[in-house]
């Protein structure tokens, strides 16, 4: 290329958001303008003839496709969560789980503790933490279910762990945030959690996370008959059949708000490891009364999903 050639780069209009999230997040402003003209080049391009179906592993990369298919659209909608495979390189695994075992050293539980052992670091605190969510694929995938540029990046991290030997027996969810709030406070809603698998959790009672599939819909309508404010406790519903949230180290989580969920039991040899973080779309702190009794309130793309199968669900009754 001659030295006074020139080249010209079309980018789409959402790159100046792509790099405004990406500086938040902790990224330099080169490397937010890289990752930003990336993204937008991968946008504009075609699908090649033959691409791995959304959710493939790429046994180059190890890194997943970028677009969630309708059937995880529709699960998220449905169920209220997906499980999407192989999200994390192994080295952004490997750092993390470094960033685990410093804050343990700083941090640790009593001599013979079992069962849950929470830290709560800020999100610049651990940036191998936060690589976790800004370094991979998983922010661009939970912005499908709520928007290109609808959501921030979260001010702190949660490490959740549960040693072995423990037995959950509570049998019962509950929902972050709200639970025994005083009425003139606000709850700490939030939009999605996604969380992330540091360890396996494919089989049952290895830490897994219980879920209740289905409640961040049944949630809503509870609130729309009482009213928001009624959201000191949990709401008197009848519950689903738990399930054990199964996943392998490296996989994401990402969990509607509204979906009642628990602590798991811990019966393996090894200690359950799972960071989460807590997102939200812009604005959300100023709507929480509509949110709880409109679960698609921060996921307007998955709207018209919904619609059909809460018609179908109507037909059935």
């Amino acid at each position: 290329m001659a030295v006074n050639d020139t080249i010209t780069i079309r980018v789409d209009d959402r790159i100046e958001q792509a790099i405004a999230a990406l500086t938040r997040g902790g990224a330099s402003a080169t490397t937010a303008i890289e990752r930003a003209i990336l993204e937008s080049a991968r946008r504009a391009a075609p699908a090649p003839p033959n691409a791995a179906r959304p959710g493939a592993v790429d046994s180059t990369t190890l890194s997943v496709q970028r677009k969630l298919t309708r059937e995880q659209l529709l699960e998220f909608a449905e169920r209220g969560y997906i499980v999407i495979p192989d999200v994390v390189p192994p080295e952004i695994l490997a750092k993390a789980n470094e960033a685990v075992d410093k804050q343990l050293k700083s941090h640790p539980p009593k001599d013979g503790h079992a069962g849950p052992h929470f830290m709560f670091p800020m999100w610049e605190e651990e940036p191998d933490l936060a690589a976790l969510l800004r370094d991979t694929e998983a922010f661009t995938l939970a912005e499908e279910l709520t928007g290109d540029g609808a959501m921030e990046y979260p001010w702190q991290t949660q490490i959740a762990m549960t040693f072995p030997p423990y037995i959950d027996d509570r049998g019962m969810p509950h929902i972050d945030g709200g639970m025994r709030r005083k009425a003139d406070e606000p709850p700490r809603t939030f939009t999605m959690l996604a969380g992330f698998f540091l360890t396996d959790q494919d089989g049952d009672d290895s830490g897994n996370l219980y879920a209740w599939p289905g409640t961040h819909r049944q949630h809503a309508e509870y609130f729309r008959k009482v009213g928001p404010d009624a959201f000191t406790s949990y709401p008197d519903i009848e519950l689903p059949e738990r399930e054990q949230v199964r996943a392998k180290a490296g996989d994401l989580l990402l969990k509607h708000y509204m979906v009642g969920h628990n602590v798991g039991s811990n019966t393996s040899d090894s200690t359950r490891r799972t960071i989460y973080f807590r997102l939200k779309v812009r604005g959300h702190d100023a709507n929480w009364r509509e949110i709880i009794q409109d679960p698609w309130h921060d996921f307007t793309p998955l709207r018209p999903l919904v619609s059909s199968f809460e018609k179908d669900g109507e037909a059935a009754k």
